[in-house]
């Protein structure tokens, strides 16, 4: 079959999302499942793929979604909750009392507190969305910014899962990949910051937040330097942690050096609706304590050894699927909820309808997280047959995988400016999966092939392949389908990608500039 045909095909699926949600304003559920049949049909009939492999492979994206898809079900509860006893309008009459200018809202809570969410593995796109609507944003703002500031440290998200879970797999050196991917942050962050201006506001945004974008940005990026460096290879973990925290706090600075201190009063004392500060962000504050908790060798083994062998789920053949069960964010999640819920619900009528406008929020995204994630399987594990109990490759089938054909043809029609366009295949993978860390799997194969046909350095080429994988949160349709669900907003998902696109596809092209220019010096 023709190499330019099998292109064709293996991008159809993808086009097909696309063209549906920007074209023609489907929801990112309903194109992702269109976009799921199709994959399968493709590559069941093109790829010498059978149906049991594809279906297969379709479970297991199901089961390995659970750390997004899960999170992303019980993080809307726990905002619901938030929500409907009032919590929600209690931060945001705090964030209005010491950040009164735009501007501010923007750098403090999606690029510092945003960053911070994400590096603990919390969801700022279903946290942030409610206070940013209450604030006075658009719902397309209000969506597309806590996407966007899922962007500048997606790489040490998770506890830096998108790092050490290739690492792990692959057998490099993750602080050396992590080393790496820092070195584009700076430029990368205060881009985000810049185009999160330009999203809310247009023009007269950047120009009255200038200032405040470039030093969140450059805060941001030369603290990820910092910290990867400085901190020992088993705590790599939180070097997302630190920088978000780092940031907050400068931006703080700012306000001081302005004149513009913080007015520390209201963490205590009630306002409005009776409710102190503290009550309000009770459950984050569980919810943070819990994910630092987590991430300590120790009790993450701990944890672990509880449920043992009974959450390893057999797939096919030798593929199974581990779903560390408690040492996942999303059941802290459940947890902080729990034990938040009778501080905050006042009484059963309250607690019926936090359950049941739950329900009628979260079904959507968290069945678009799984089926997007199983498209990326499907395309990872195409072209494979089970032979002797593993599933593997055939003798040149391998030639049929739908993932070797994007990056083959590529790397044959670029050449030897392959790197300027190879984090396009970051984009591409986490827009497909919604997750960096799928990314970084399914095309780890395609970069270290193309890198070695090219005499090209890897690291640098895979690091680049991974922050272009974090930029593309800003237009992961999971990712904003998510958001649009906390806000009763499902159906804008077109509009937010074509809104974001400009600002993902430029930071992209710069990644690939920055790239050719470390190769060459």
């Amino acid at each position: 079959m023709d190499l330019a045909f099998q292109f064709l095909l293996a991008i159809l699926p993808i086009i097909l999302i696309f063209f549906g949600l920007v074209v023609l304003k489907q929801s990112g559920t309903l194109m992702g499942i269109a976009g799921w049949i199709l994959t399968v049909i493709i590559a069941v009939l093109f790829f010498q793929t059978s149906l049991p492999v594809a279906l297969a492979a379709s479970w297991a994206g199901v089961l390995s979604s659970f750390g997004i898809s899960l999170m992303v079900l019980f993080t809307i509860l726990q905002v619901t909750m938030m929500d409907l006893t009032g919590a929600i309008s209690r931060i945001t009459a705090y964030v209005k009392s010491i950040a009164a200018e735009r501007y501010e809202q923007i750098m403090i809570l999606n690029v510092g507190f945003g960053s911070f969410l994400v590096s603990i593995g919390a969801t700022p796109v279903t946290m942030l969305p409610p206070i940013m609507m209450a604030l006075g944003f658009s719902p397309l703002a209000a969506v597309a910014l806590p996407c966007l500031g899922y962007d500048p440290l997606t790489s040490f998200s998770l506890l830096a899962v998108p790092i050490t879970i290739p690492a792990a797999a692959f057998g490099f050196d993750a602080k050396a990949l992590g080393c790496q991917v820092a070195l584009f942050l700076p430029v990368v962050s205060t881009g985000i910051a810049l185009g999160m201006l330009w999203i809310a506001d247009g023009i007269t945004g950047i120009r009255k937040g200038l200032f405040t974008a470039v030093v969140a940005g450059l805060t941001l990026g030369f603290s990820a330097i910092l910290f990867v460096n400085i901190l020992p290879a088993s705590a790599i973990g939180l070097v997302g942690v630190f920088s978000g925290l780092v940031t907050i706090i400068v931006l703080f600075l700012l306000r001081a050096l302005r004149g513009k201190p913080m007015d520390a009063a209201p963490l205590l004392l009630p306002r409005e609706n009776g409710m102190p500060l503290w009550k309000a962000v009770f459950p984050w504050i569980l919810l943070v304590s819990f994910a630092v908790i987590i991430s300590i060798p120790v009790i993450q083994s701990g944890l672990y050894s509880i449920l043992g062998p009974v959450q390893i789920v057999p797939v096919i053949a030798d593929k199974v699927i581990d779903l560390k069960l408690l040492n996942q964010a999303y059941f802290w999640v459940v947890v902080s909820t729990l034990i938040s819920a009778p501080l905050l619900v006042r009484s059963r009528r309250e607690a019926q309808g936090i359950l049941s406008l739950w329900v009628k929020r979260a079904w959507s995204p968290t069945l678009a997280a799984m089926v997007f994630f199983a498209i990326a399987y499907v395309m990872d594990w195409s072209g494979r047959s089970v032979v002797g109990g593993t599933l593997s490759f055939l003798p040149g089938a391998e030639a049929f995988n739908m993932n070797a054909v994007i990056g083959l043809t590529l790397a044959l029609t670029f050449g030897i400016g392959f790197p300027l366009i190879s984090p396009l295949l970051g984009l591409f993978g986490s827009f497909i999966s919604g997750s960096e860390a799928s990314s970084n799997v399914m095309f780890y194969g395609i970069i270290d092939k193309s890198t070695s046909v090219l005499s090209l350095d890897f690291m640098p080429v895979y690091a680049a392949h991974a922050t272009a994988g974090g930029v593309a949160s800003g237009v992961a349709v999971a990712k904003i389908i998510n958001a649009a669900a906390v806000i009763d907003k499902i159906g804008i998902e077109g509009e937010v990608v074509r809104r974001v696109a400009p600002v993902a596809i430029a930071l992209t092209l710069a990644i690939g500039i920055m790239l050719c220019i470390m190769l060459v010096f």
